[in-house]
């Protein structure tokens, strides 16, 4: 897959790291979030990591920084896949066409940028993930388990995975009797944008009310509508609100030429200047959706690298300052 060198697309996640153990104690101890991601760090693995590995496709930790004074991690994830077509050149003067000649055993590698950020509360982190690279948040969500795992086999890291039983039984050397916890990652959509949010930081565009249809255009019923949109646009975008939106559809719903639209997609610009959109029910406009932003470089970066970017981190990293922990 190629992607634009002058921008990548941000999706946002929230993982929930969860404890579990095999003991009887019912409701297992837990470590923080910033306390796993240290120890992650102390690790020092040696790179690259396989973290997944299929017949045609193989996705590897390649590079990693701690940031010790955010306390989160940003990670290079990349994915080589060997189901993907072998890439044609065309030499725009001469018209002249050429392939790469990938072989049968090699993947068309590239690369995704990824942050993982503790939030306040200590048992989720928000993850921002640039889309393109066949990278997914459970790939993220492996390596930390993957990572968590070898940390539970060193002594240095063992008050994360060991804690006094609640029951304040008492081992055969007189010492509290302990318990031992995995722990897993739970990754879901970060859902905590809405609309009134979304437009009171940034600003509206336009929107569309969608009717998804199924009914004859022509009279011998070979051609057929499958949808209708009105495009809805503002004199003074900067005035528009999400409660405006809110009120201004349901209002227009109430005609009764209007009543089967399900749909509304909005276009607004993001506090960074980008411009993204969401899709809705008609039913839940006021519901959270989830986040997702196309963040744009001053400088060329290809889709494949073996070192994390600055110029990508720094665009994610005004994304995930905007992000309330």
């Amino acid at each position: 897959m190629a992607l634009p060198l002058d921008r990548r697309t941000v999706h946002f996640y929230e993982v929930e790291m969860q404890s579990w153990t095999r003991s009887a104690v019912e409701s297992p101890a837990t470590t923080t979030f910033p306390r796993m991601l240290a120890c992650l760090d102390a690790l020092k693995v040696s790179l690259p990591v396989e973290v997944s590995k299929r017949r045609l496709a193989r996705t590897s930790l390649v590079d990693a920084i701690y940031d010790s004074t955010n306390g989160w991690y940003e990670l290079l994830l990349n994915k080589a896949d060997a189901a993907v077509s072998d890439v044609a050149f065309r030499d725009l003067n001469t018209a002249q066409t050429r392939k790469a000649g990938k072989t049968k055993t090699e993947g068309i590698e590239i690369s995704s940028h990824v942050m993982v950020r503790p939030n306040a509360n200590g048992h989720t982190a928000t993850v921002l993930l640039t889309m393109g690279a066949g990278v997914a948040v459970k790939d993220v969500t492996a390596l930390l388990k993957m990572l968590s795992q070898r940390a539970s086999r060193l002594p240095a890291h063992r008050e994360l995975f060991y804690f006094d039983n609640p029951s304040g039984a008492l081992d055969e050397h007189g010492n509290p009797e302990q318990y031992r916890v995995s722990y897993r990652f739970i990754p879901s959509a970060y859902k905590s944008q809405t609309l009134a949010n979304a437009l009171r930081s940034g600003e509206f565009e336009y929107m569309e009310l969608i009717a998804h249809e199924d009914r004859d255009f022509d009279s011998g019923g070979n051609l057929k509508i499958e949808q209708q949109v009105v495009r809805v646009t503002a004199g003074l975008p900067a005035h528009v609100t999400g409660a405006g939106i809110v009120n201004a559809v349901r209002n227009y719903l109430k005609r009764p030429d209007a009543e089967h639209f399900d749909t509304l997609r909005v276009r607004y610009k993001t506090p960074t200047g980008a411009s993204t959109s969401t899709t809705l029910d008609i039913a839940g406009l006021e519901n959270a959706f989830t986040q997702k932003e196309t963040i744009r470089f001053s400088s060329e970066v290809e889709a494949q690298q073996n070192q994390l970017s600055q110029t990508v981190l720094n665009e994610m990293r005004k994304l995930m300052r905007s992000v309330a922990s």
